[in-house]
């Protein structure tokens, strides 16, 4: 049977389209070897390896987001990441991630899910990407390496991997590591697709990218908008810089990832050596939903999750061939 790798991109909210094409590729038994994440894509691989796939229907932060009850919105909204506003604001960001809260609402307090994650590990390589802003340079970490063992003195270094594979400015204060600031991957590359070309035992690649947006319209639509409303406005406009800041370079990348393919293709290659590293070719399955909101919290549609989810498994069972899958 093939191996893949998955390649879960940022995108705020948009990641529930994401956990509904793994949740439904787990259901049907593919196997998934090797993962790459950044931004809220962090979010949905945690929450995917913390999964008890033979007990739970859906995995466990997930199960809380589809149900939404009053409890599970305080879970979610409330402690989810530990977010803290500061007590004096000077300006240069909205709010703090308090570490300890963030990793109980992940559920890495619970022994029985720290136990699920390493079992999964030993079988999935989870490769985290980030922005080091201080070398201006993406930089991948292998959670594999970080979290073995899982104790709590790795999952401190675990978190802030995490936190930094999130983090953007200036909603939220840069993550500084080893004498270094560190923002989320979507700055240099929200599509984190190296690490699974230079890995021999993946067959195949599925990717979920969101750059498919109408950047023409959503201007149109916040141009025209009454002045009156000029918060709401900023706060579109915001969200809007954002979805172009990430997802107009990411068009390059997967770009990139394609001409590669091809190039190896020409040459009648199965792998290229460029500066002491080896890239083999692999099929790119790339799931491209359209115009899809990136809003963390949906204001006007508090279903949209599940509306995305469904999404995620309706598109990845009309992209793929089960029969083929298992060839």
């Amino acid at each position: 049977m093939k191996k893949y790798g998955f390649v879960a991109s940022g995108g705020g909210f948009r990641s529930f389209y994401t956990a509904g094409v793994l949740v439904w590729l787990k259901q049907h038994n593919v196997p998934l070897t090797h993962l790459t994440s950044t931004s809220s894509g962090n979010n949905i691989v945690l929450d995917y390896l913390l999964w008890d796939w033979t007990q739970e229907e859906m995995p466990p932060v997930l199960t809380k987001t589809h149900r939404l009850g009053f409890t599970d919105i305080f879970d979610v909204f409330s402690n989810f990441l530990g977010l803290q506003p500061a007590l004096i604001p000077n300006g240069s960001h909205l709010f703090t991630v308090n570490k300890n809260k963030c990793r109980r609402s992940l559920l890495l307090d619970d022994p029985q899910r720290r136990d699920l994650l390493a079992a999964h590990l030993k079988t999935t390589r989870w490769d985290i990407m980030t922005t080091n802003l201080t070398e201006r340079k993406s930089q991948s970490f292998n959670v594999n390496d970080i979290l073995s063992p899982i104790d709590n003195d790795t999952l401190d270094r675990f978190m802030d991997v995490f936190i930094a594979g999130i983090t953007t400015i200036p909603y939220f204060k840069a993550v500084k590591m080893d004498d270094q600031y560190f923002l989320e991957g979507g700055y240099t590359d929200n599509t984190p697709l190296r690490s699974l070309f230079e890995d021999p035992d993946v067959d195949e690649i599925i990717a979920v990218d969101f750059t498919d947006y109408d950047y023409h319209a959503e201007l149109d639509k916040i141009y025209k908008k009454n002045v009156l409303v000029f918060a709401l406005n900023s706060i579109e406009m915001n969200l809007l810089f954002n979805n172009i800041q990430w997802g107009l370079p990411n068009k390059a990348i997967l770009a990139q990832a394609t001409v590669i393919n091809q190039f190896l293709e020409k040459m009648g290659q199965s792998s290229i050596e460029i500066n002491g590293k080896t890239y083999y070719h692999k099929p790119l399955h790339v799931l491209t939903p359209k115009n899809l909101e990136s809003m963390t919290i949906s204001l006007e549609n508090m279903t949209a999750q599940k509306e995305y989810f469904k999404l995620g498994e309706q598109d990845i069972e009309a992209t793929f061939d089960l029969k083929a899958m298992a060839a």
